[in-house]
C-alpha cells in the first residue's frame, strides 16, 4: 500500500509540470494566432484603403473628364447663343415691289411731310329748332275760321294769308298772315272753329337754320370753349359737317349737372332736321408736328410699330416712336424724316412679302 501511495504522489508530481507546459503552449499557441488576426485585419485594412484611395483617385479623375466635357459644352452653347444672337440681330430685309404694283394691290405711298393732328372728344347732341326763327300766328280778335289756305309742311313767305278769321263782335273778316318766311310745322284751327287771341292757329318756323345742343358732362365743362372746330355726324343722315361752337350757357342744370354748348347749323339744303340725335367730336387742342402719317401707314411687325420707308430699291420697316393722334392721323416722334417716301396705306402686302421670305430662309423661329 505505501509502494502504491508513493506511486501515485510519484505520477502527480510529474504530471503538474506537464500540465503548466501545455497551458503555457495553448496560451502562446492562442497569442500567435490573435496575433495572427490581427496582422490578417490590419492587412485586409490596409487593402481597403488603399482601394478606396484608389477609388477616389479614378472619382477625381472622372470629375475632372465630367468638368471637361461640361466646359466644353458650356463653350459650345456659348457659341451657339453667340450664333443666335447674330443671327437673331440680323438687319432686317426689305421687300422689293416697285411702287406702281403697290398701287395697283390697292396700296397708297406718300412723302412724308408736316402736319396737325387735334384732341378730340365726343359728346352727345341733338338737332333743334332755331327758336329765334319760329312765329306763332294768332288771331287779334276772338273769331270765326271761315277759310284755311295753308296745311302743315307748305313753304311760305312772310305776308302770305294761311287762314281767315270773321270777328265775333263786329263780323268783320280779316287775315291770319304769316310774319317770316319758313315751312309751316303747326296748325291748330280747322273751318269753323273759334279761337281767341291767345290761341296758336299756325306756328311757322325757318329751318334753314338749326340750332345743335351738346350735353357737356362736368369734366367738360371747362375744357369746351366758344370758338372751338366740331365735327357734327349722325348714324343714319346727312354728310358729316364742320363748324364750331358758338354758344355756352353760362348755367348748369340743376337736375343733370350738366352744361350746354349750342351750334348754329347751316341747313340752307334742308338736309338736317329737328330732333335728329348727333354725335359732336369737339377738338380740344391741336399738336403740330413735322411728320404726320395717316393711322392706317403704322402697322404691327415682329412686336413693333413701324412703317415701311423706301430705302433704295426696297421698302424697310422702319420702327417708329409715336405721339400724338387723332380720329385719323398720328404724329411720328422718330423713325421717319420729312421728305421720305413710305406707305400710308397696304403696308401688309409688304408684310406679307417679308414673312414669306424668313419662312423660306428659316428665319421663322
Amino acid at each position: 500500500m505505501k509502494s502504491l501511495a508513493f506511486f501515485w504522489i510519484f505520477v502527480m508530481s510529474m504530471a503538474l509540470p506537464l500540465s503548466g507546459v501545455s497551458i503555457r503552449v495553448q496560451a502562446q499557441e492562442a497569442e500567435h494566432s490573435d496575433h495572427e488576426h490581427e496582422q490578417t485585419q490590419k492587412e485586409k485594412t490596409h487593402n481597403d484603403d488603399h482601394s478606396e484611395h484608389e477609388d477616389h483617385e479614378e472619382g477625381h479623375d472622372d470629375h475632372q473628364d465630367h468638368g471637361e466635357d461640361e466646359g466644353a459644352h458650356d463653350e459650345a452653347g456659348e457659341e451657339a447663343h453667340e450664333e443666335h444672337d447674330e443671327h437673331g440681330g440680323h438687319e432686317e430685309q426689305g421687300a422689293s415691289i416697285d411702287p406702281q404694283t403697290l398701287r395697283a394691290l390697292g396700296a397708297e405711298v406718300s412723302i412724308a411731310s408736316p402736319g396737325r393732328v387735334s384732341q378730340t372728344v365726343s359728346l352727345p347732341g341733338e338737332v333743334r329748332l332755331n327758336k329765334e326763327a319760329v312765329a306763332q300766328i294768332t288771331p287779334r280778335y276772338s273769331a270765326q275760321i271761315v277759310d284755311v289756305s295753308a296745311r302743315i309742311g307748305d313753304s311760305v313767305a312772310a305776308g302770305d294769308t294761311l287762314a281767315i278769321g270773321e270777328s265775333s263782335q263786329t263780323l268783320q273778316r280779316f287775315s291770319l298772315k304769316s310774319l317770316i318766311r319758313g315751312t309751316v310745322i303747326d296748325r291748330s284751327v280747322t273751318l269753323g272753329e273759334h279761337i281767341q287771341p291767345s290761341d296758336a292757329a299756325f306756328v311757322v318756323a325757318d329751318l334753314s337754320t338749326l340750332w345743335v345742343d351738346i350735353a357737356l358732362y362736368p369734366r367738360q365743362i371747362g375744357l369746351v370753349k366758344k370758338g372751338q372746330p366740331v365735327r357734327i355726324s349722325t348714324t343714319f343722315g346727312p354728310e358729316p359737317v364742320n363748324t364750331q361752337i358758338d354758344y355756352l350757357d353760362p348755367i348748369v342744370s340743376e337736375q343733370l349737372r350738366s352744361g350746354l354748348a349750342r351750334i348754329y347749323l347751316d341747313n340752307a339744303a334742308g338736309q338736317w332736321r329737328p330732333g335728329m340725335f348727333i354725335e359732336a367730336e369737339v377738338t380740344l387742342t391741336e399738336t403740330e408736328a413735322e411728320v404726320v402719317v395717316p393711322q392706317t401707314a403704322v402697322i404691327k411687325y415682329q412686336g413693333r410699330q413701324v412703317v415701311f420707308v423706301k430705302e433704295g430699291d426696297s421698302w424697310r420697316p422702319r420702327p417708329v416712336v409715336l405721339g400724338a393722334r387723332d380720329r385719323d392721323q398720328v404724329v411720328i416722334r422718330s423713325g421717319v424724316s420729312p421728305g421720305e417716301q413710305y406707305v400710308a396705306k397696304g403696308g401688309f402686302t409688304l408684310k406679307a412679302d417679308l414673312l414669306k421670305s424668313e419662312f423660306e430662309s428659316g428665319h421663322n423661329h
